[in-house]
Order: structure tokens, then C-alpha cells, then sequence
């Protein structure tokens, strides 16, 4: 059985310079249009703990992804592989958005981009895929670019295994955004509360479980705002 590749994102390292952002567009070739991945602050809200957290809109690479489920093309036009990296196969794209829809991480989105047969196709994170049989030394490496381009190392890539065995012994706790039994692949660590609440006058503040994690609600950059062209 073949492994499966992850994200680890620590969030408390990140600075919200979002050059994950433009290294995705220059990587992959993606327009000013739209987004594969995103980075989204929310807050500040004082009553919370962190006040300020940063979320990362990348695809999950489910294990059971809803995209692939919702996709009317016969024969579907997503694919997961597996070593668990799900990617949209464009010409089979028929760009009716319906994955868009039932994705509950917001992750993908119509591009203003057709295919050989003149539909607009959706597109998403696909790790950088076109970089993973590559050798480490190889020009360009073999992560993906918002990897290699983090100045806080704030994203890792590689086996999910090893990943995980890498939060254990740190000691580190993982947020659970699974609400709807996709079983997401990425892995996001918790952020460790960072203020004292006010011992003057006693006020408490939530931890960052207080947030809302409902990714699809924090999207930007939605299907509707693109206007297509070509």
C-alpha cells in the first residue's frame, strides 16, 4: 500500500506574508484571477486565544473526497492516486462546479482557464505533483513551492507518517477539522494559547477552539468573482 503525502502546517509560525500564495501562482502558472491555496487571518478578537490566527486554504487530499463523489462526469473527472494526492483531469472537466460545492474546505474553484473542448475547468492544490518523483537535489527540488518558499517554515511536506511521528515527539496536539468524515489529509497543529487572562479583572478568554474552523465560510475568491476569459 502506497503512502500517503501531507501538509503539516503550524500556524504559530506562520507570518502572514502569504509568498505561499505567489510561489503556488509562479510555480504552477496560475493567473491573477484565482487561487490553488490561500492564507486567511482571522480576527483579532481579543476575547480569544490567540487573538489572530492564520488558516490555510489548500486542498485536504481527502480520503474520502467529496469532490470526487459530487463530479457528474461519467468516469469522473478527479482522480484520486494513491498515494493520496486528488487531482482535477481537465479534460474531463466539464466546469458545472458541482465539486466546488460539495468540497466543505472551499478548496477548489472555477478558473477562467478552458479546456480543448471550451469549457472553463476547476482547479486546486494538487502539491505540486508534477515535482514529486524528482530527487531532492534536483533542480527546483521535490516540494512543492509554498514549501520551499516559507521563510518561517511554517508549512512541511512529505509521507504523512513521518509527519505524524514528528508531532508525537514533539508533544505537539492537531486540530481536528474533520466535521464530515472526508478524513482530510493535511495535518494542522493547534496553536498554544499565547496571553494570560487579565488577573485584575478576571476576565477569561477562550482558547482557539473558540474560532471557527468552518474553511468553506472563510474562502475568498469564490467561482462567482472570476470572470472568464479567453
Amino acid at each position: 500500500m502506497a503512502q500517503k503525502y501531507a501538509f503539516l502546517i503550524d500556524a504559530e509560525r506562520c507570518i502572514f506574508c502569504r509568498a505561499c500564495v505567489v510561489a503556488c501562482k509562479l510555480e504552477n502558472h496560475v493567473g491573477s484571477q484565482w487561487q490553488r491555496n490561500d492564507v486567511i487571518l482571522i480576527g483579532p478578537d481579543q476575547t480569544k486565544n490567540p487573538a489572530m490566527y492564520p488558516v490555510f486554504m489548500n486542498c485536504q487530499h481527502c480520503e474520502k473526497p467529496a469532490c470526487i463523489a459530487a463530479c457528474p462526469v461519467e468516469n469522473k473527472a478527479i482522480e484520486k492516486r494513491d498515494d493520496g494526492v486528488v487531482l482535477i483531469i481537465p479534460d474531463k472537466c466539464v466546469g458545472d462546479e458541482m465539486c466546488v460545492y460539495a468540497c466543505p474546505y472551499g478548496a477548489l474553484r472555477l478558473a477562467p482557464r478552458k479546456n480543448k473542448y471550451g469549457y472553463n475547468v476547476v482547479d486546486k492544490c494538487t502539491y505540486c505533483v508534477h515535482k514529486l518523483d524528482r530527487d531532492a537535489d534536483a533542480p527546483g527540488s521535490n516540494q512543492p513551492a509554498c514549501v520551499m518558499t516559507c521563510p518561517n517554515r511554517a508549512l512541511e511536506f512529505g509521507l504523512r507518517d513521518e509527519l505524524m511521528a514528528k508531532v508525537r515527539r514533539e508533544g505537539r496536539e492537531i486540530l481536528n477539522i474533520d466535521k464530515y468524515g472526508m478524513g482530510p489529509g493535511n495535518i494542522i497543529l493547534k496553536p498554544r494559547e499565547v496571553r494570560v487572562a487579565n488577573a485584575l479583572t478576571g476576565s477569561k478568554m477562550m482558547s482557539v477552539a473558540g474560532w471557527s474552523f468552518d474553511l468553506k465560510d472563510l474562502r475568498v475568491g469564490n467561482s462567482a468573482d472570476v470572470t472568464p476569459v479567453g
